[in-house]
């Protein structure tokens, strides 16, 4: 399959009280054309900064990209100037923010700011560009499309603006699109229509979509492949299918059987001891180690590399690295 981004030792840190934390340690992957490739994890285990990295769009101070690279197309991203990087952004590569209404301009019309994207990356006419977004409005099953385009975020449901932001995500026919929790905050038949509405756009257009989110029925609604990060790190990478029938890291299974099931009587959930440390609070051993049932000694004195355990599923863990470890 054609690659649309090609990732490698992607390190990210922040300036904190005159220290450099590292809160991306050096992640690899791809997002393949046509594909849709979903990042999963607690909240601070570095999904959005991932995200806005590939963007470009880290704050900085106190954000820096401190290694590895970005290649979009066979092109590192890292390399190019900030002009260029605005040809990219919302033309081949487009973002959905978590939250649409402060992704959305308040005293700019839906229509203006749909219109802008596409005034901004295409040579057409005012005239175009109004027909192009009533369409793309449609498109994205809004009603009234005519009506909505006048009309300002603040008179929009937070479905609505969701629907807005990814018809402006897809104004230009991108290449990539970012998604970053994009059904959170949203009632759950919303929720539904909006990985409907995705899904659909995603056969229409072959577009590759790269959906970060901490919801695992997402995941197994929209996906194709799975990374799940856990403090910085790639734990686990494999197909959707085989994460939910066959998970190995021990950070995943925890994700997994902290989920509801139908049928099933308990008293209390399950869930996993602990909270994700904070960025640069472990420098030694597995960043899992303090939490999991089934640490050993080694995993508190080395980290674990991301090893192949079959084709195609990856996983950051000495239970199944290539030595004799007893549990």
């Amino acid at each position: 399959m054609e690659k649309v981004l090609e990732i490698k030792d992607l390190e990210v840190s922040f300036k904190s009280d005159g220290k450099q934390l590292k809160v991306v340690n050096g992640i690899s992957f791809d997002v393949h054309k046509g594909e849709t490739l979903g990042i999963v994890g607690e909240s601070g285990c570095g999904k959005s900064v991932t995200s806005l990295s590939i963007m470009r769009l880290l704050p900085s101070p106190p954000g820096k990209i401190t290694g590895g690279s970005i290649h979009y197309q066979g092109e590192n991203l890292l390399e190019k100037k900030e002009r260029d990087m605005r040809k990219i952004r919302g033309n081949e590569i487009s973002m959905i923010f978590q939250e649409p209404m402060t992704s959305l301009n308040p005293v700019f019309t839906i229509g203006k700011q749909l219109d802008e994207v596409l005034l901004l990356h295409n040579e057409i006419t005012k005239k175009a560009a109004r027909e192009r977004s009533i369409d793309m409005l449609k498109l994205v099953g809004i009603p009234r499309a005519e009506q909505i385009y006048e009309a300002y975020p603040f008179e929009l449901s937070g479905g609505m603006r969701q629907r807005v932001m990814i018809a402006m995500g897809l104004a230009c026919q991108p290449k990539l699109l970012i998604a970053d929790e994009p059904t959170t905050a949203l009632d759950v038949t919303i929720q539904a229509q909006i990985l409907h509405l995705m899904k659909d756009l995603k056969k229409k257009t072959d577009t590759a979509i790269m959906l970060i989110t901490h919801d695992l029925g997402v995941i197994a609604e929209m996906c194709d492949r799975v990374i799940v990060m856990y403090a910085g790190e790639i734990v686990e990478e494999t197909d959707v299918d085989t994460l939910f029938n066959n998970p190995k890291h021990p950070y995943t299974i925890g994700l997994l059987e902290s989920i509801p099931k139908l049928g099933e009587k308990r008293d209390r959930l399950r869930s996993i001891p602990g909270q994700v440390p904070l960025a640069g609070t472990i420098t030694q051993g597995c960043r899992f180690a303090d939490r999991c049932s089934k640490a050993i000694p080694l995993c508190r004195e080395e980290d674990p590399e991301l090893l192949e355990v079959k084709k195609g599923h990856s996983c950051r863990c000495w239970l199944h690295a290539d030595r004799s470890v007893t549990v």
